[in-house]
C-alpha cells in the first residue's frame, strides 16, 4: 500500500507540472512556419527589329561585265629585222598621231656601213667622169657605170634599213600599253612593242547568260566607275553569223586591227563620247528588263509562307501580326508589294 501511494503522489506531480508550463506559454513542440503568399511573375516585354516600308523604283535588270577596247587596235612590231632598242619616244598612255615615233633601234653600225658605201660610190662616179673625159668608149663607159648602179642598190637597202629601224604609229589613237622592253633590249622581229587603240570607237564584249535578251540595236547602260555612258549592241551571235559569211563571200582585204568576234559574246559599243582614258578599264554593262515606280519594296527574306500564303509580319499595336501579301515585280533579292503593305508600316525583321 506504500507503493501505491508513493506512485500516485509521483504521478499528480508530473501533471501539475504539465499544466504549470502550458500556462506559463513553455511549449516542448516547435513553432509552425508562416506560411507566405506565392510569388508573382511578371512576364517580359516582346521587342522587334523593324524596317519601315517605303516606296521606291524596282527594276529588274541583267548586269554583265567587260573591260573597255578599241574597234581599232594595232599591235606594233618590227616585221623583218629586229635590233637592239636605242631610244623610246612615248609612254603608256600617251596619245599619238599617224607617223608619230614609237621607238628606233640601235643604227650605229648601219650608219657606218652608208657611210663607206656612200665614198665607193662617189669614188665609182669619178671614174666615169675621168673616162668620159678621156674619151673612152660608150661600153667602157657603161661598164664603169654598172660600178655606180651596184652601189646605188647597196645604199638604197642600207637607207631602207635606218628608216625601218624607227616604229612609227599607223593610225591615231593611244598608247594602251607597252611591252616589258627597255633601252638597250633586243626586240625580235614580229615581237609586239606597242598596243595602239583609236579611242573615238570604244566597246565591251560581255558574255551573258542569255544572249536572246540583246538583239541588235538593244539599248544599254555602260557603268564606269560612278559614271554611267549610254550603250548599244552592235554584234551578237545572229548578226555575226551573216557577217562572216558576207566577210566569206567577199575579196576585200579584212581591215588591220579589227575586232576578232566570238559567237558567245554580246559587243556593245558606246553610243556617244566615252571616256579616251577609259580604255582598258572594266565595266559593267546594265539591261533593264522591267521596272516598278513609286511602289512599296521588301526584301525577299521577309516574305514568308504560312499555310500556302504569303505573308509579310508587320508590328501593330505592339503585337506581330502576318499580313497577306500580293507580290507584283520580283528580282533577285527585293519585290513590289501591290498589296497588303502601306507605306510607313513597320515591318518586322526578327
Amino acid at each position: 500500500m506504500r507503493i501505491s501511494y508513493f506512485y500516485k503522489t509521483a504521478v499528480s506531480a508530473l501533471i501539475c507540472s504539465a499544466v504549470v508550463g502550458m500556462m506559463s506559454g513553455c511549449y516542448l513542440l516547435p513553432d509552425e512556419e508562416e506560411v507566405l503568399p506565392a510569388p508573382t511573375v511578371k512576364a517580359s516585354e516582346v521587342s522587334y527589329t523593324t524596317v519601315t516600308a517605303k516606296r521606291k523604283t524596282l527594276e529588274k535588270k541583267i548586269v554583265n561585265s567587260g573591260t573597255v577596247m578599241s574597234e581599232q587596235q594595232y599591235n606594233i612590231a618590227y616585221e623583218k629585222e629586229g635590233g637592239t632598242i636605242s631610244e623610246f619616244y612615248v609612254r603608256a598612255g600617251d596619245k599619238v598621231a599617224k607617223g608619230d615615233k614609237i621607238c628606233e633601234l640601235d643604227t650605229t653600225d648601219i650608219d657606218y656601213q652608208i657611210q663607206l658605201k656612200e665614198l665607193d660610190r662617189k669614188r665609182a662616179y669619178l671614174y666615169t667622169e675621168v673616162l668620159y673625159e678621156k674619151g673612152c668608149t660608150q661600153s667602157e663607159y657603161d661598164r664603169a657605170y654598172v660600178d655606180v648602179e651596184l652601189l646605188d642598190i647597196a645604199l638604197k637597202k642600207l637607207y631602207k634599213q635606218r628608216d625601218n629601224a624607227v616604229l612609227t604609229s599607223p593610225t591615231d589613237g593611244t598608247i594602251c600599253a607597252l611591252a616589258d622592253v627597255r633601252v638597250g633590249d633586243y626586240a625580235s622581229p614580229g615581237q609586239t612593242i606597242a598596243t595602239i587603240m583609236q579611242t573615238d570607237k570604244l566597246y565591251i564584249a560581255i558574255k551573258p547568260n542569255d544572249l536572246t535578251a540583246f538583239p541588235l540595236g538593244q539599248k544599254v547602260q555602260i557603268r564606269i566607275g560612278e559614271d554611267y555612258y549610254d550603250g548599244e549592241v552592235f554584234m551578237n551571235p545572229t548578226e555575226l553569223a551573216e557577217y562572216k559569211r558576207e566577210e566569206s563571200e567577199s575579196h576585200d582585204k579584212k581591215e588591220e586591227g579589227g575586232i576578232e568576234y566570238e559567237a558567245d559574246m554580246i559587243y556593245i559599243r558606246f553610243a556617244g563620247e566615252a571616256p579616251p582614258d577609259a580604255v582598258g578599264q572594266l565595266a559593267d554593262s546594265i539591261l533593264v528588263q522591267e521596272r516598278a515606280e513609286n511602289v512599296i519594296v521588301v526584301s525577299n527574306n521577309l516574305i514568308k509562307t504560312v499555310d500556302g500564303e504569303q505573308v509579310v509580319y508587320v508590328l501593330r499595336e505592339g503585337q506581330k501580326v502576318a499580313v497577306p501579301v500580293e507580290i507584283g515585280l520580283k528580282t533577285g533579292s527585293q519585290s513590289e508589294i501591290k498589296s497588303g503593305l502601306n507605306e510607313g508600316d513597320e515591318i518586322i525583321i526578327r
